[in-house]
């Protein structure tokens, strides 16, 4: 399957509920594997909400792509991501 091929495909999540579409993927060049997928959420606000995913929590491919994961714990792994990140900064005068 090519990248291009894959990118855009729906996403499922375990229940069989759409969640949204592959926007990126991270690849190991060395390898020639997917790392991550990064899947685009729209919701009524207009809002685009991203989440990213390790490939070990992909199902199947196929015309979607399926995950093992509810569309619940898919967001709950978003607000995870967000709250790892951290920024310092030090006023120094």
């Amino acid at each position: 399957m090519k990248v291009t091929d894959f990118l855009g495909k729906k996403v499922l999540d375990k229940n069989g509920m759409e969640i949204g579409k592959v926007s990126e993927m991270e690849i190991d060049p060395l390898n020639g594997l997917i790392k991550t997928i990064t899947i685009s959420k729209s919701d009524i606000s207009l809002k685009t909400k991203t989440f990213i995913i390790s490939v070990d929590e992909l199902d199947k491919v196929g015309d979607y792509v399926i995950i093992t994961l509810s569309s619940e714990d898919a967001s709950h792994e978003e607000e995870s991501e967000k709250e790892s990140v951290s920024i310092s900064l030090d006023d120094e005068d």
